[in-house]
């Protein structure tokens, strides 16, 4: 399944910025897209940490360490995915990419 919607890992429920601050006491946490890694008009890149794609809310919790942890390694295993299958970063199959990561131990849902 090509789905960009689907979640490489989660971090802590954590705002901090715009006027915004929720502190992760709540256990709730996020799930971050693989779409979110993936620029619209240039192939085989991917973006991590403070440059992934969302809106100003979700730009003060994304931008932290524990979320660019996350979407550094979701893009790495998507990299290699990509290699190993011969297709796009923008095109691979997201539950191949889930799968590596669960096998490295990574928390998707």
């Amino acid at each position: 399944m090509r789905c960009r919607s689907r979640p490489i890992g989660i971090f802590p429920e954590f705002i901090d910025g715009y006027g915004i601050l929720i502190l992760p006491t709540t256990g709730r946490y996020f799930q971050a897209p693989y779409g979110i890694l993936v620029p619209r008009n240039v192939e085989n890149l991917l973006v991590v940490g403070r440059c992934v794609a969302g809106d100003r809310v979700s730009h003060a919790a994304v931008r932290n360490q524990m979320c660019c942890a996350v979407t550094g390694q979701g893009a790495g295993v998507g990299a290699a995915v990509s290699l190993k299958d011969g297709t796009s970063t923008g095109h691979v199959d997201i539950g191949r990419v889930q799968a590596a990561l669960k096998r490295q131990g990574v928390r998707i849902f």
